[in-house]
């Protein structure tokens, strides 16, 4: 059983033990008014008694990765952890990740909000003056294949042939399997038009972090 403190400098949840978390299936607070929401959404919960399920290790901030849920619920399928609620009450943003789907039980509807969040502003991938001040932010991300490359730990989608002049998607070597799985293939997406929803990072601040089938979308 754990409890909640209230959220730290970075605006992360932390534990009363000095652990801070990263719920999964939440995006990074987007401005100031949804972290402002946020924090007050988690102070409500402080000093409750929780039910803490860690899905990873420790990041390179020190976040542990988990899924928090009321101790007078279940923790299964059906129960609501403490995100997918933060989500109903408007106070945190998805971000379409492994493990989500359980959280709200229907990938169509998650599928659905994604695309009704973002078709209208989705980012260009080739508008680099707009992906560099979106950086580090969860961002929409659309345009038309260029090339793909498979590495050994992972594979890249290019919004072109050229380094610098457009975006990638980077996805997980397991993605790309579950992929390939479902019928994607290198050749046949190239000239294909892609929407994608992740965070954008990378040295030059064009790499879109995807981690979940369901921030992916073939336009046509």
């Amino acid at each position: 059983m754990v409890r909640l403190a209230g959220v730290d400098a970075a605006g992360d949840p932390v534990l009363t033990d000095g652990r801070s978390l990263r719920l999964l299936g939440l995006a990074p607070r987007q401005d100031a008014a949804e972290a402002t929401r946020f924090a007050d959404a988690i102070l409500g919960w402080r000093d409750k008694d929780l039910l803490l399920l860690a899905q990873a290790g420790v990041d390179r901030w020190g976040r542990t990765t988990a899924r928090l849920f009321p101790a007078d619920g279940q923790s299964d399928e059906g129960a609501p952890d403490l995100a997918s609620l933060l989500l109903r009450s408007g106070s945190a943003s998805v971000m379409p990740e492994p493990g989500l789907v359980g959280c709200d039980g229907n990938a169509g509807t998650i599928a659905a909000q994604n695309r009704e969040q973002g078709s209208s502003r989705a980012i260009d991938g080739h508008d680099i003056a707009a992906l560099k001040a979106q950086e580090g932010r969860l961002i929409l991300l659309e345009g038309r294949i260029a090339s793909v490359g498979e590495r050994s730990q992972r594979t890249y989608i290019n919004f072109s042939r050229r380094r610098g002049e457009a975006a990638s998607i980077v996805l997980s070597q397991k993605l790309w399997r579950d992929l390939k799985d479902a019928g994607w293939t290198a050749s046949g997406l190239s000239g294909k038009r892609l929407r994608a929803h992740g965070i954008l990072s990378g040295r030059d601040g064009l790499l879109l972090d995807v981690t979940s089938r369901l921030a992916l979308e073939l336009v046509d």
